[in-house]
């Protein structure tokens, strides 16, 4: 490997033990930059610094220590070549902030952390209009903050940050929990009840993975949190904030994690899950099934949204940021009708009644962000159907259109993928092709299976 630049004082330790102790010794790198050496007077290893003048002000900054009685590990203790390429770098981001200040943007005072670029990058989010900044601000408070916030960027390195995201990775998964009481908070009064209640038993706190589901889950989550400390430290390079990238952009995601089996409920199932559910959420159900719209954008719909003449919902705001028209069937437009009869135009088409919410404006009728949880629970019980959540409503429908052959295009249409892609990775192997076709047609009736007594379910289209 070619050697940075050689040093007759600098370069070995042989030679800088001859040098006077407690003494600046320096080589020249550039016009107006210096790598600086310096021992101290009573022993020990020396210190290596980047030196440099600029407009006329003199600027340095310790590098590490130097590899006197140590090996150099690349971080801490540095060799020669190591001190040299880290001075390098030092005086390149000189010269950025420099620039930067000449153009008037501002310039971070100070090291600048990682907490630095998470707080720029949603900061331009916001800007923007980004959507989820929101989840994305709290795993990073959550997973990236607390082990890597403090951190210098320019002092981050690959096997700094794999270190993290396998520690993300072997976490347990984070559970809701109520705020803690603060401190000067009055104690509240005890209860006295005629009958004494059982205490309840303290929450058994969420164990690491153990299942391979549940390693493939942590590290799907951990590649989510890489993928916003990326994104993160990236915005920082393109604004100049920081150079290099090496050691974040070399850093892969774990592979294989997004594999997990969609489930998709068939046409009886969804019958019983229905009748299961209780009367508002019922509609919000149907709603899911009969739309593939997700949890939040049925819970925003307006009744102007509902046009009765074209038969679609218009779904204004979306998670691509992209709005789009939803075309409905004719059991759909049954139940929109139903929905919106007699309401004013900005009412809400899904409403919930008879609960108050302190903290909303439509006190009673808004569907909030935890609602959903814990009445699918219910209505999977009572229907006696494994638990799923209310948004593989959304893949069930998928399903059915695919399974009805409804070209993919359309699909992701109806669905608002930007394209194909998506929905070819969760539906594409339920659509039907010419491969399938062709072996079930070649292939004989060899008589090895018995005549099934078992007659399927039929559904009744006039409910």
């Amino acid at each position: 490997m070619a050697r940075t630049k050689r040093s007759a004082k600098l370069d070995t330790r042989n030679a800088r033990f001859k040098l006077e102790p407690d003494k600046d010794h320096q080589d020249w790198t550039a016009q107006g930059r210096y790598l600086k050496y310096r021992r101290p007077r009573k022993g020990g290893s020396g210190s290596w610094y980047a030196r440099m003048n600029q407009e006329g002000k003199i600027l340095q900054a310790r590098l590490g220590t130097a590899d006197d009685y140590q090996d150099a590990d690349g971080i801490d203790v540095l060799d020669y070549d190591q001190a040299y390429k880290a001075a390098e770098k030092w005086f390149k981001g000189k010269v950025h902030a420099a620039h930067l200040e000449a153009s008037g943007e501002a310039v971070n005072a100070g090291p600048y952390t990682v907490a630095n670029a998470l707080h720029d990058y949603f900061e331009d989010g916001d800007r923007r209009g980004m959507k989820g900044l929101g989840r994305d601000r709290q795993r990073a408070a959550a997973w990236i903050t607390p082990e890597l916030g403090g951190v210098e960027v320019p002092k981050l390195t690959r096997t700094r940050i794999e270190s993290w995201l396998a520690k993300v990775a072997e976490s347990p998964r984070r559970v809701r929990t109520k705020k803690p009481q603060a401190p000067d908070a009055p104690v509240p009064k005890p209860r006295n009840y005629k009958v004494p209640r059982i205490p309840k038993a303290a929450p058994v706190p969420p164990a690491p993975p153990a299942t391979d589901d549940e390693k493939r889950a942590r590290k799907d989550s951990a590649n989510r949190v890489l993928t916003i400390l990326k994104a993160a430290l990236n915005h920082a390079l393109d604004r100049r904030r920081v150079t290099g990238g090496e050691a974040w952009q070399s850093v892969k995601p774990y592979r294989g994690t997004t594999n997990a089996r969609l489930r998709f409920l068939s046409a009886e199932d969804q019958v019983r899950l229905v009748n299961a559910c209780p009367a508002d959420f019922k509609n919000l159900v149907r709603g899911a099934l009969l739309t593939g719209a997700r949890y939040g954008e049925l819970a925003r719909l307006r009744v102007e949204d509902f046009n009765s003449t074209a038969g679609t919902v218009f779904i204004a705001e979306s998670k691509s940021g992209k709005p789009r028209h939803v075309v409905l069937t004719e059991e759909g437009k049954l139940l929109f009708v139903g929905l919106t009869a007699g309401k004013d135009s900005s009412a809400l088409v899904f409403q919930r009644h008879g609960i108050e919410r302190r903290k909303r404006e439509e006190i009673g009728q808004t569907w909030g962000h935890g609602d959903a949880g814990h009445l699918m629970a219910d209505a999977c019980t009572a229907a006696e159907l494994e638990p799923l959540t209310f948004h593989e409503l959304r893949h069930s429908y998928a399903s059915m259109l695919v399974n009805k052959g409804v070209p993919l295009a359309y699909v992701a249409a109806q669905l608002g993928h930007a394209d194909t892609r998506m929905t070819e990775k969760h539906y594409g192997h339920l659509a039907p092709s010419a491969l399938a076709d062709a072996i079930r047609a070649a292939m004989p009736n060899m008589g090895l299976m018995e005549p099934q007594k078992i007659v399927a379910l039929k559904i009744s289209s006039g409910t």
